[in-house]
């Protein structure tokens, strides 16, 4: 019981710190930074594919495509964030 509580919370600091990260990369001035962790959350998954012969059902197919959108959307939301900052930044010199 004990090691799959463990499991569990390591597997939610791990979703916490790489949502962090793909959040913070994302709002910096340098777009290309926010293709970082969806790259390697890429490579983890065909590197999967391969060393574990796992094959192309739905069970694998679903969670990938899910973690992949949701990076991408991350990943757009701060570039718009960033954007806006940088708006507001320049009105404020206007002003």
């Amino acid at each position: 019981m004990l090691p799959k509580i463990l499991w569990s919370i390591g597997a939610i600091a791990i979703t916490l710190i790489i949502t962090g990260s793909q959040k913070y990369l994302s709002t910096r001035k340098i777009w290309q930074l926010g293709a970082i962790v969806p790259i390697l959350s890429l490579v983890v998954m065909v590197a999967l594919y391969f060393y574990m012969k796992l094959t192309l059902t739905a069970k694998f197919i679903i969670p990938c495509t899910i973690i992949i959108a949701l990076e991408f959307f991350i990943w757009m939301d701060g570039r718009h964030q960033y954007r806006k900052s940088e708006l507001n930044r320049m009105k404020a010199k206007d002003i």
